[in-house]
């Protein structure tokens, strides 16, 4: 690595930790840790396995929420948006410990933890890498996005045991009470501004807020011109379809593996190897995208689990072989995180960073969403999740193709 890129990432070690600290331990993190609730969950109180595959559908309550997110991030700053959402992200798991069986109760109690937990994912932290890094911009994302893979790694099979040994309900708050803290130390780690308007010196780290002339752009005019580029439709279009599977590696992830004749705690287990995989493939895509190009990066990163979810769909059901395409799953997850920061920071100004990224976040819960209801539909007719798994594979094959219809030539002119 060359003294310039290594050299970027010292300088701006303070904006890394915080982005990484602060996301990390808010969304990400809550997507593996949920999938260990779910088959204690739903022997408790007698849901069904297709009644619980609607908790994805909470998604589309928050699709109306990420675009204000992230355009109020343009405007305001990091700091403010994450402070307010660490301070009130406890609430919602005392609402979910506090549930007594009713499944829209659940259902609420998701809702909110999606929306508030926005304020503090990488919707709005990776603004932090975006303002500060340029060379290293891959890299920064990666270590970002590992914090939550590592975190679970020991997080997941810690909280099952937790869960069996003492408790549901008591696990719901100590993760609440992990997120509260570790939020409140990302945000002090966040470079301070003087305010909009203040620029810093060659080298200092950049200051969360925007400056002032950029303040007064309409929305109407920035949301017209992201809509009216085929860079932004050609992201749309293929991370909807890469990202019909998203409930499979959250919220559904455990009954998925337990339909494969497993126990709790051996898919418990099997989280571990697929959040190494999550490790692994940022590490790898974040190199990689700082060095080759973005189009080809993309597809190739996005079309790994395709494989995965169709040996899942199969009727191997070995240990080794049901963690090889959780692995296999885990790489391109993994590199998913990365990508759709990068995306939108390599073909899109700081100005409308988080503009952006809020629709395409939107994008990905609202495919999430979709995906629900097919999963409900599928368990449903067919009780098993085999048909689904073999239907995302397609889409995911599909999706991969489209990226490389991205530009291709790094001297292209960014939108806005």
């Amino acid at each position: 690595m060359s003294s310039s890129y290594t050299g970027e990432l010292r300088r701006n070690m303070r904006p890394l930790i915080a982005a990484s600290l602060g996301s990390g331990t808010s969304l990400p993190l809550f997507a593996y840790t949920n999938s260990a609730f779910a088959p204690h969950l739903v022997r408790e109180f007698g849901w069904s396995r297709s009644q619980f595959a609607l908790v994805g559908l909470t998604m589309l309550t928050t699709i109306f929420i990420l675009p204000f997110v992230g355009r109020f991030t343009d405007k305001l700053g990091v700091r403010r948006m994450a402070l307010l959402g660490t301070l009130a992200i406890p609430l919602c798991f005392i609402g979910y410990a506090t549930q007594n069986g009713s499944f829209a109760w659940f259902l609420a109690a998701s809702t909110a933890t999606l929306a508030v937990g926005s304020l503090t994912s990488t919707l709005v932290y990776t603004r932090l890498i975006a303002e500060n890094f340029e060379k290293a911009t891959g890299l920064a994302l990666t270590i970002v996005n590992c914090v939550p893979a590592l975190l679970a790694m020991a997080l997941v099979p810690l909280t099952n045991w937790w869960i069996e040994a003492i408790g549901w309900r008591s696990a719901y708050l100590v993760l609440g009470a992990i997120a509260l803290f570790a939020g409140l130390a990302a945000v002090r780690m966040i470079p301070k501004g003087t305010g909009p308007g203040h620029e810093a010196g060659p080298g200092a780290n950049l200051p969360d807020l925007p400056v002032t002339a950029e303040l007064h752009r309409p929305a109407r005019g920035d949301y017209a011109m992201i809509l009216r580029s085929p860079v932004f439709w050609t992201i749309f279009a293929a991370m909807f379809l890469c990202l019909l599977q998203t409930p499979l590696h959250a919220s559904q992830m455990n009954l998925m593996l337990v339909d494969n004749h497993i126990s709790a705690q051996t898919a418990a287990n099997i989280v571990t190897v697929y959040a190494a995989g999550t490790v692994i493939g940022r590490i790898a895509c974040g190199l990689a995208l700082d060095r080759f190009a973005t189009p080809l990066v993309t597809s190739l990163s996005m079309v790994l689990p395709a494989l995965g979810f169709f040996v899942l769909g199969t009727n191997h059901d070995s240990v080794p072989v049901i963690g090889g395409a959780m692995f296999l799953v885990g790489l391109a997850v993994g590199a998913e995180s990365d990508l759709i920061s990068y995306l939108v920071a390599r073909y899109f100004s700081l100005r409308i960073y988080n503009t952006t990224l809020g629709l395409v976040y939107t994008v990905s819960f609202f495919a999430s969403a979709l995906g629900a209801l097919a999963i409900s539909r599928t368990l449903a007719a067919y009780d098993s999740f085999a048909p689904f798994l073999y239907a995302v594979s397609g889409s995911i094959a599909v999706g991969a193709v489209l990226f490389l219809f991205l530009p291709w030539s790094p001297d292209k002119p960014k939108v806005g």
